[in-house]
């Protein structure tokens, strides 16, 4: 069982964003806690994002890093698929 640790910034996002999608990433951030890699659509990412894997739901992504040592699962970003990429800090 893994925890989920939603960064503040995400956790905004998340909130703006239309109830029926909120509830569509909730689902797979509930998912998650089972076992992130399980789910299909996972991608590793490259560059300046290595490490990272993300996942899409709809037209948004979440991106996020898994520490294998203490089973926690890290969600840094929520995002539009144009927007999210651009900014990693």
């Amino acid at each position: 069982m893994y925890a989920i640790v939603v960064h503040r910034r995400a956790a905004r996002y998340l909130r703006k964003l239309p109830q029926d999608q909120q509830v569509k990433i909730k689902h797979v951030l509930a998912q998650m806690k089972n076992g992130p890699l399980g789910l299909s659509g996972i991608k590793s990412m490259v560059g300046d994002w290595a490490g990272y894997r993300r996942i899409r739901v709809g037209n948004v992504r979440i991106i996020f890093w898994i520490d294998e040592l203490k089973n926690v699962v890290y969600v840094d970003h929520i995002g539009p698929r144009g927007d999210v990429y651009k900014d990693k800090t």
